[in-house]
């Protein structure tokens, strides 16, 4: 935005905002050493601190890029959820103690406190993630309060007002907008500033060097590059859609020149960002949620993300090389690889991470580990030369940018309490999750296929967090009950929950990238698929091979599992795309294919012959197309020399 010609009430917020950003990094940095108060009104001051952060950017956001009576529009909103959010939790402080000794009943007064609580979570919800996501925590909150006024098919819904407002709004205990309320000020918040920090200390700037310097190997080489990018940028965001809108518009635009099609540049943006989510050490806030509701620690979660994980990038990029196969527009462009830059970024940040991944290991809180971190990246930053060396003002706002994350996944998990809340409370979630295993008839099978569509379905306009904890709650214990270990149905539901975002009708990320692409939406769409069809097996491999979630003690089976999963996505994306080892006919395509089916097979019946069978094909592939080269090579001699 443009400051001087900014009227002076946004000028005036520019700084009322930065600052109460770093009032809200410097106070959760003093509470991982330090104990103000009790456990809920630290909750209860963390709550009213993002909420007002949230209020400060709509108004300098949504202001600023509007005018006249939108822009006051947007004043007024802004002004009236920052106003909901002080009073009511500026109350709920006040009055902590007492409401916990009289939970669930509140007094007529604390019915409205907590009201104008819930309209300014709602209320900045909507404003941050969409109208899916508000229209749910609506018709949740709504049935939880009137669903009195209809038959039950679980229990008996005779909740007084009085008490269902205190089970939303948290009134007196972690419940309702407070169920995940500790994780965000607990464990989310810090690394999330931790992450911020990776844009204005060079840390981005210098991942792009590196994926330079490995897409100089291989023809078009600027996509892996690009995947390199935003896989970092989205271990920084925690979701696709941001991830999409902060990265693409600097990797899609780059991928067209480089000779992709828009709908290949916007398809690989969001494979690359559907895979920073679940990339370990940060794996945005799925992890988190997956650990508390598991009870472990999120060490383990992110120890049993490795593996998958691995399998996931390394598929996206065998896709990726298969695509630029069969695409003989795409040219062999070496880039200019800064390595200055990487040699003197590299070992500022490599210390930083490596204190956040030891601290973590040993069990020391996730803020202690994340103000480690930022602590270790803005020393050694600033002991780079001059050219290389972070301003304050850099630092600055990468705090500034990196508590504002961390608020907008907080006001998510404030959201997603309430609904959680009324699927327990009211035992919806139940029902449905004995619905499912009624439909699947206690198949495995069918309940994995049933589990895989409700929670794309679930997750249709939802962020990732939101579509995963409702799946946590309707489809993962259904899962469970019929025989699949607790940590992979948790992984099966966390998957797909993360690739909704690229699976029609709705598919959010590929709505994001066509934006920036200028692209079509279903051959977006088509593309996506194309990349990333064979990694929709990876949450069925996790089901049937639980033991790859339990790194590093990998069996013999599950290794070579994995070596057949990347050796048929090989055979698997060179037959959908036509291209490897030159262009292929629509024989050899078919031929190609059984490798896959054979994996497929061996996943069902464990027979090691049938296991030997993809890479004893590809192997025949691979002589039969380098025999032939040589005859064409031959031939072509031989006419050179009758001329």
């Amino acid at each position: 935005m443009n400051a001087t010609r900014s009227p002076f009430f946004l000028r005036t917020l520019e700084p009322i905002y930065t600052a109460i950003a770093l009032v809200i990094v410097a106070y959760h940095g003093i509470a991982v050493l330090w104990t103000f108060h009790n456990a809920m009104e630290h909750y209860t001051v963390h709550l009213g601190a993002i909420l007002l952060l949230i209020a400060l950017y709509t108004a300098i956001d949504r202001g600023g890029a509007t005018k006249g009576g939108k822009r006051l529009a947007w004043f007024v909103f802004a002004g009236v959820m920052a106003a909901c959010a002080l009073i009511s939790t500026v109350y709920l402080y006040a009055m902590a103690q007492e409401l916990e000794l009289n939970q669930p009943f509140i007094t007529g007064f604390q019915y409205f406190i907590g009201l104008i609580l819930l309209i300014a979570v709602f209320g900045l919800n909507w404003v941050v993630w969409g109208t899916a996501l508000t229209v749910v925590c609506l018709a949740a909150a709504l049935y939880f309060g009137l669903g009195h006024l209809f038959p039950s098919p679980v229990v008996e819904l005779k909740f007084s007002p009085e008490v269902v407002m205190s089970y939303l709004a948290g009134m007196g205990g972690p419940r309702g907008v407070y169920t995940f309320i500790p994780l965000s000020a607990d464990t989310i918040l810090l690394l999330l500033v931790y992450g911020g920090l990776m844009t204005s200390t060079l840390v981005l700037d210098m991942f792009e060097e590196i994926g330079k310097a490995i897409g100089n190997l291989l023809r078009g080489g600027v996509a892996y590059s690009c995947i390199a990018a935003s896989s970092l940028v989205g271990m920084v965001t925690g979701q696709t859609v941001s991830c999409i809108a902060l990265s693409g518009s600097m990797t899609i635009p780059t991928m067209i020149r480089g000779g992709f099609t828009k709908d290949q540049a916007g398809a690989i943006e969001v494979m690359a960002a559907n895979g920073s989510q679940i990339i370990p050490p940060v794996m945005g806030l799925g992890a988190f949620l997956m650990a508390v509701i598991l009870g472990i620690s999120y060490v383990e979660v992110a120890a049993a993300a490795i593996l998958p994980a691995f399998i996931y990038m390394i598929t996206l990029a065998i896709a990726v090389y298969a695509l630029v196969q069969a695409s003989p527009q795409i040219p062999f462009e070496r880039q200019a690889v800064d390595w200055q830059k990487i040699l003197w970024i590299l070992p500022s940040f490599l210390p930083s991470i490596a204190l956040v991944v030891v601290l973590l290991s040993l069990r020391y809180s996730a803020g202690l580990a994340a103000l480690v971190g930022i602590a270790t990246i803005i020393g050694f930053s600033l002991l780079r030369p001059k050219k290389y060396r972070p301003s304050i003002k850099g630092i600055v706002l990468g705090l500034r940018n990196g508590a504002l994350a961390g608020a907008q996944l907080a006001i998510i998990l404030a959201a997603i309490g309430v609904i959680v809340q009324m699927l327990v409370t009211t035992g919806l979630g139940t029902l449905f999750s004995r619905l499912m295993i009624d439909l699947s008839g206690n198949s495995l099978e069918i309940a994995l296929l049933l589990g895989m569509a409700i929670t794309i379905f679930i997750g249709m306009g939802l962020p990732t967090p939101a579509a995963y904890s409702l799946a946590a709650i309707v489809v993962i214990p259904s899962l469970i009950d019929v025989g699949v270990d607790p940590l992979a149905a948790h992984f099966f539901g966390f998957y797909f929950a993360v690739f909704s975002a690229f699976t029609p009708p709705v598919a959010v990320g590929c709505l994001m990238a066509v934006r920036i692409s200028g692209g079509s939406f279903r051959q977006t769409c088509i593309e996506c698929f194309k990349l990333g069809g064979i990694c929709l097996l990876l949450p069925f491999f996790m089901v049937a091979f639980p033991n790859s979630l339990q790194f590093p003690n990998f069996t013999g089976e599950t290794l070579v599992a994995t070596g057949l999963l990347c050796i048929s996505t090989l055979m698997f994306s060179a037959a959908v795309y036509g291209g490897f080892m030159g262009r292929l006919k629509t024989g050899e395509r078919i031929y190609l294919l059984s490798g896959p089916i054979a994996a497929l097979l061996y996943y069902e019946w464990r027979n090691p012959w049938i296991g030997m069978a993809p890479l004893v094909l590809l192997i025949g592939f691979w002589i039969y197309r380098r025999s032939k080269r040589r005859m064409m090579a031959k031939a072509v001699a031989a006419l050179e020399i009758e001329r």
